[in-house]
């Protein structure tokens, strides 16, 4: 069995509104019956027409916005859409391909990118062959999925843990990373790090601590249902 990871460019409405506004992040959710579109953008220059394009996306698809909300950073958009035609869809050549679509489908900059879980190579192969002869397709990863462990398994796409950092927090954790703190043994220590950074050992040491919790609540999920079924 193989977890696949698959990137896509078409043209379809949501792939469109995404390379209009490379701000924006999409996140489609779709159990065949109904649509739900999350639609994130920080790009505050953006806001104002993103806004119109998506009323606009709704009232064509018969949708309902079911949320709009800021935060002042940044703007989310959540819509439910109804079912729609089906055959000749990406999903259908994810189905004919004996593979298994795993939601959601991330959308940036006018790529797709679908989680996938594929029985044998072979289905592997037939879908990438698939989706190559109608559009732009890459396997952007291929993992093996060890059938010993598969009731632990989560294939579940992991949430974007950085999305909640501030970028001061998110850089205070990859600067720990790049300079071996969380190496063994330790490759160096918060004070040294903030002394090359020329910035309070404290004020990076807080940062750091934000980002760490943040990352963990993101882990949590996936850690208690690997550890927890026996």
């Amino acid at each position: 069995m193989y977890e696949i990871e698959l990137k896509f460019q078409h043209g379809c409405p949501f792939s469109n509104l995404s390379k209009r506004f490379p701000g924006a992040k999409l996140s489609l959710w779709d159990n065949m019956q109904k649509e739900f579109l999350d639609v994130r953008s920080n790009t505050r220059g953006e806001w104002p027409k993103l806004n119109r394009e998506i009323m606009t996306l709704a009232r064509d698809k018969g949708s309902r916005i079911l949320r709009k909300s800021t935060d002042g950073r940044s703007y989310q958009f959540v819509i439910m859409t109804c079912a729609c035609e089906r055959k000749g869809t990406t999903l259908d050549w994810i189905m004919e391909s004996d593979c298994l679509f795993i939601p959601p489908i991330q959308i940036h900059g006018g790529r797709e990118t679908y989680h996938v879980v594929g029985f044998d190579r072979g289905a592997a192969r037939r879908l990438l062959a698939r989706f190559r002869n109608n559009g732009g397709a890459d396997i952007a990863s291929l993992k093996e999925v060890d059938l010993r462990t598969l009731d632990r398994a989560s294939f579940l796409p992991l949430m974007d843990p950085l999305s909640a950092m501030t970028p001061m927090q998110a850089s205070a954790l990859a600067t720990s990373m790049a300079m071996g703190y969380y190496q063994q043994p330790r490759k160096t220590s918060t004070g040294r790090i903030a002394a090359i950074l020329k910035v309070p050992r404290t004020t990076f040491q807080e940062h750091r601590k934000k980002a760490e919790s943040k990352l963990m609540a993101a882990l949590t999920p996936y850690v208690l249902t690997y550890v927890g079924r026996s």
